[in-house]
């Protein structure tokens, strides 16, 4: 496969066609083909040839989306580019350093989204907490780039990394399966958000959230699974795990209070409350076991 196809340009609520076809054009000069739009203005695409001359085959293949989670579904990491000052504390990159790690990530397989905004305000808070990383493109102190020249850098980068020549970057361990299960796969963003879901919910159940801390609070808890990188095995044992703290949030809201079943320990039976030790004894053999403490043992001591 090539790797260029393991790139998506997304553009969340595109305006102007002429635009929409530099972009395009940016693209097809560096070899990117998967374009995806969010919520795009009504706008006549014939007007993109204008300023992007044949390539009508990357038009072919543009998707359009209705919200940014969609466009985002089935990708397995995504960067956003902004140049605006931000109050909150984000995982941010250099362009060049973001570009080589997402250049190794789509090597090993991963999907991989670049997010850019708007042409006149670019992305919101709320859209920029949907990608794994903020991506900073080093500008003078005339930080404004229009849409195209972003793209185009972007896209630039990709080339010359893709052919060799940008700065070899080796992706992290997050992007191995090596060390999980041989069926598991990287969780895409979909997942990850319909986690996030489940346990924002299961917070509310149980009367986590104080004054307005809910999004500062989800905020750090995206910033924890960005970087743990999870699975689909490990989002499947987390939504389980917050879905029965739910259920028991549930049951006592209903005044019912469920009975607990404690796990089995194969070493150690810790529900027998009438043990207050255990020794160490030696065996006839010479091996060693644990027992409980009895009676006999305490009247003979």
């Amino acid at each position: 496969m090539d790797i260029l196809d393991g790139f998506r340009i997304v553009l969340v609520e595109p305006q102007n066609p002429i635009n929409l076809g530099t972009v395009i054009r940016a693209m097809k000069n560096m070899g990117l083909r998967r374009l995806r739009l969010v919520n795009p203005a009504a706008m006549d695409l014939d007007k993109t040839q204008v300023s992007a001359h044949r390539t009508e085959d990357v038009l072919s293949q543009m998707e359009i989306y209705s919200s940014l989670d969609d466009a985002l579904s089935d990708v397995h990491v995504s960067y956003g580019f902004s140049a605006r000052h931000r109050t909150r504390t984000w995982a941010s990159l250099e362009m060049e350093h973001a570009i080589g790690l997402c250049t190794a990530e789509v090597a090993q397989g991963a999907r991989v989204a670049l997010v850019f905004g708007r042409e006149q305000s670019g992305l919101t808070n709320d859209e920029l907490m949907r990608c794994q990383y903020r991506v900073h493109i080093s500008t003078s102190e005339y930080t404004s780039l229009n849409l195209a020249q972003a793209v185009l850098l972007a896209c630039y980068s990709v080339h010359r990394h893709v052919a060799g020549i940008g700065d070899a970057i080796v992706a992290p361990d997050r992007v191995s399966c090596d060390n999980h299960a041989p069926k598991t796969r990287r969780a895409t963003q979909d997942e990850q958000t319909r986690l996030l879901k489940c346990i924002h919910e299961t917070l509310i159940e149980v009367g986590f959230y104080k004054a307005a801390t809910k999004s500062t609070a989800m905020h750090r808890l995206q910033n924890i699974f960005q970087r743990a990188d999870l699975h689909d095995d490990e989002i499947r044992l987390l939504m389980g795990m917050f879905g029965e703290i739910g259920n028991y949030a549930r049951l006592i809201d209903r005044g019912i209070r469920p009975e607990k079943i404690r796990p089995v320990d194969k070493y150690l039976d810790f529900d027998r409350g009438a043990i207050e030790e255990k020794k160490l004894q030696c065996t006839e053999t010479g091996e060693m076991s644990i027992r409980p403490t009895s009676d006999r043992d305490n009247k003979s001591a």
